[in-house]
């Protein structure tokens, strides 16, 4: 046996029971650094959720054009998986008559709702003022005006474009509470540094949305970097961050309702989906073990391999199922098979010219990856194209079945390649070339292989 078999077999093994772990063990609690509890969760069609309206401010609807509209789509939906963490969302922009609106849908969206959404429609609009030897009172607007002698034609000294978004970090005060570290970039850092040296003993004032956050005595100078304290906790400095890591919006946001729904299809749908993905994984398996026998069975066992690895990926990046993407990983199992049909057929071709089983596994495998690769590098281009359509139009059941079913594709690549070769490369050294009914051959099918040796011989 080759030794790299025995390499790769240790490999998969390793492998399965990895992701039968992932599967079977975490019970939705992060491990390992991963942030994500290791959980699939449901998505609004199967458990349902909760549905914003936003309108922009009468103030601001004069500013609603559609490029500040997408502005807005786009923000929101980087916030709600930052901040929210809430996976297939849909962030869609409508026209009622001539005013424009934003429609939020958030699957399985519980807990502290109200806070949450207000975190998530600030605007974002960070500002830095000097307010000379007075401090601004925290938790109360900003009132620029009163500041002028300090900060010419009412502008700020920076804004939250100054920062630098990778610096943007949440850690713990010397007092135990939380703060978010900053740094700015560019001049700004010089700038930052210059002001805070020219103004020991006068206050600098951080403001979000033009409501005072902090307002703190500058003791010395600051090397283009700092700290936003506001007596945060853990949840509110994070949210904080995420508000300024994915930048201000354009115009200002009201919102108009907020409902509850419930999921439209239930549990009943994720029952018999689940019904319908096992028997035809049974069907499956049944015939490659009936048709194709003993690599049938091997292939059975690299599909039940490749079902396990690539639900261990789904729960490792936290897709959101919904039905479509329960039918994506369906049709995926399919796209596993048909690699594992393609090889067997060419397999049992160099076995019926004479083949030895390492050259017959060899030759069969160059012979069909062509047409593994084509096949499924067209359906990973469709998979790219359906999720690109789904997220440019909001249609996110588009976008959960493109996920599940590039994902399962690029684990069956991997099953066929790796696994399935592997374990027909372990059949060299069993003899199993001599009983062709093994392979789904009748007798005599596969002819005695002729040594180099022997034909020398016939030749003299």
């Amino acid at each position: 046996m080759r030794r790299g078999t025995l390499i790769l077999l240790l490999f998969i093994i390793l492998l399965a029971v990895g992701a039968s772990y992932v599967d079977f063990w975490p019970n939705g609690k992060p491990h390992y650094g991963i942030t994500n509890p290791f959980t699939v969760s449901q998505g609004l069609d199967l458990e349902g959720g909760t549905t914003i309206m936003l309108e922009p401010t009468a103030n601001d609807m004069s500013k609603a054009n559609a490029q500040a509209m997408a502005t807005v789509q786009q923000i929101l939906s980087e916030r709600i998986g930052g901040s929210l963490g809430v996976k297939d969302s849909t962030v869609l922009v409508q026209h009622v008559g001539s005013t424009p609106s934003i429609v939020v849908e958030l699957p399985k969206f519980n807990g502290n709702q109200q806070s949450a959404i207000s975190e998530l429609l600030k605007t974002g609009n960070l500002q830095i003022w000097n307010t000379g030897p007075s401090a601004a009172t925290e938790g109360q607007s900003f009132t620029a005006s009163e500041y002028t002698q300090y900060n010419p034609g009412n502008k700020p000294l920076f804004t939250g474009n100054d920062l630098n978004l990778n610096s943007l970090q949440v850690s713990q005060g010397q007092a135990g509470d939380y703060v978010v570290d900053f740094s700015m970039k560019g001049a700004a850092a010089s700038k930052l540094g210059t002001f805070t040296a020219n103004n020991v003993g006068n206050y600098m004032t951080i403001t979000l949305d033009n409501q005072v956050i902090m307002s703190a005595t500058i003791n010395q100078q600051l090397p283009g970097s700092g700290q936003i304290s506001g007596n945060f906790s853990l949840t509110q400095a994070t949210q904080l961050v995420n508000t300024l890591k994915y930048g201000a919006f354009p115009i200002t946001l009201t919102q108009v309702s907020q409902q509850t729904i419930q999921g439209t299809l239930g549990s009943e749908a994720i029952t018999r989906s689940l019904l319908a993905g096992g028997l035809g994984l049974g069907i499956v398996i049944l015939f490659m073990l009936i048709y194709y026998r003993l690599p049938g069975f091997l292939a059975d066992i690299a599909l039940i391999l490749y079902s396990v690895m690539t639900f261990a990926v789904f729960k490792l990046i936290g897709v959101t199922m919904s039905l479509a993407g329960i039918a994506g990983f369906i049709l995926s199992i399919g796209m596993a098979v048909d690699a594992n049909v393609l090889i067997f057929e060419r397999v049992k071709e160099e076995l019926r010219a004479g083949r030895l089983m390492a050259s017959a596994i060899d030759n069969g495998w160059k012979r069909a990856w062509p047409s593994i690769r084509d096949s499924n590098t067209s359906t990973l281009i469709t998979c790219a194209i359906l999720f690109a359509f789904g997220s440019n139009f909001g249609a996110t059941i588009i976008v959960g079945f493109a996920t599940t079913l590039f994902l399962g594709v690029v684990v069956s690549m991997f099953t066929a390649v790796v696994v399935t070769r592997t374990f027909l490369n372990l059949l060299v050294p069993t003899g199993a070339i001599n009983h062709p009914a093994l392979f789904g051959l009748p007798a005599g099918a596969i002819p005695a292989p002729v040594t180099t040796l022997a034909r020398r011989r016939s030749t003299v």
